[in-house]
């Protein structure tokens, strides 16, 4: 439990933040941390369906006084958020967004390595999406009672209405836009979190079978730090449907998945010059950034291959129009010269070496920068 000296000592203030991928803002969150912060592990915390940051105060104030630096999101178009939320689609860089504006404005009493995400309901959804998108970013992961297939969860009867609005059409009409809102297609992504989920087994309205087929998704490709947890009719503390707080004991899981990252913390994994991702709309890496289509409405696998001179990419669709434009921008930090842009084996252009390294192909073509001769 929370002491009182250590609840007087809780900070909380607003912060803003626009969109890196749309530009919409300001996006508001809440940070909470205790007021002689310094280099405190990052806790983002998500909130579900028609919910605002305010629900996410009483855990976040726990895990302050516990020696976290949290960050609360709301939801675009929600609880005076601008813009339209779209159920795991381009919202989902509002996450990564609000992680590098509470790093640029909070400095040292966060420190950056160590990057946690906690979320409920379809805010449990929020985290499988970031998890499969920034696989590099967190170092631990928890979604409770999640989605893992929003065309699986419109077709359950729970919200269908909502999230058909929200993505744009059913999952017969726009089918593409579901494959991006399905983790389980990208569990092969993961990259050094320990990733825990818990519901109740009574869960009905967030359907179990989404989290255990992205559990099987994840261990058929080897993948070992997810961690499941599932309470009982028989238990004392239930995993129910909500948020923490009075009414809803939640106190006891979150503290089983803080307990696990601080004993068991993984050392942040390094991405390798070969290797191949699933892109569910967009992925960034400390490598590359890619975004297919508008970000929400296309699905490929890529492979990539770094040398010294070159960076190419090739790309599988997974989604249905073969047509659809696949960009790759650099880091800004790489140094370099004037480099060729080959697609398809073919030089289509130059960059000079004082502008950003982005050009695009289509998902069924293949991209290389290539550092030139001249």
């Amino acid at each position: 439990m929370m002491n009182c000296h250590a609840q007087e000592n809780i900070v909380q203030e607003e912060f803003v933040f626009a969109s890196s991928f749309d530009g919409v803002g300001p996006l508001r969150s809440v940070a909470v941390y205790s007021n002689n912060a310094r280099k405190l592990p990052l806790m983002v915390l998500q909130c579900g369906y028609n919910g605002g940051r305010d629900l996410l105060l009483f855990s976040a104030k726990r895990m302050a006084a516990r020696g976290y630096f949290c960050v609360c999101n709301g939801r675009r178009g929600m609880a005076g958020q601008p813009g339209h939320h779209d159920d795991g689609g381009v919202e989902i860089m509002d996450i990564y967004d609000s992680i590098q504006a509470a790093i640029a404005k909070y400095g040292d009493k966060v420190d950056a390595s160590r990057i946690s995400i906690i979320g409920y309901s379809n805010g449990g959804g929020n985290v499988f999406s970031a998890l499969v998108r920034f696989p590099y970013l967190l170092r631990g992961g928890m979604a409770l009672f999640g989605i893992t297939d929003y065309g699986q969860w419109a077709s359950s009867g729970h919200f269908t209405r909502e999230v058909t609005q929200a993505v744009g059409g059913t999952p017969e009409k726009v089918p593409d836009k579901y494959l991006v809102r399905n983790s389980v297609l990208a569990a092969g992504n993961l990259r050094g979190v320990r990733f825990h989920i818990a519901y109740d087994e009574k869960e009905t309205i967030c359907p179990v079978t989404m989290d255990e087929a992205f559990v099987e998704a994840a261990k058929k490709t080897g993948y070992k730090n997810i961690f499941v947890h599932v309470s009982k009719v028989t238990d004392i503390n239930r995993w129910l449907h909500g948020y923490n707080g009075a009414k809803n004991n939640l106190s006891p899981i979150e503290d089983i998945f803080m307990d696990d990252i601080e004993k068991n913390p993984l050392p942040p994994p390094q991405m390798g010059t070969i290797g191949e991702f699933i892109v569910p709309g967009f992925i960034v890496t400390p490598r590359f950034t890619c975004v297919i289509g508008h970000g929400d409405d296309a699905v490929a696998t890529i492979n990539y291959q770094f040398t010294d001179k070159s960076a190419k990419f090739t790309f599988t669709p997974i989604s249905s129009d073969k047509n659809t434009r696949a960009q790759i921008t650099l880091p800004e930090n790489i140094p370099h010269r004037e480099t060729d842009v080959i697609i398809n084996g073919k030089k289509t252009g130059i960059i000079k070496d004082d502008l950003l390294l982005k050009a695009e192909t289509t998902i069924d073509g293949t991209l290389e920068f290539r550092m030139s001769n001249r």
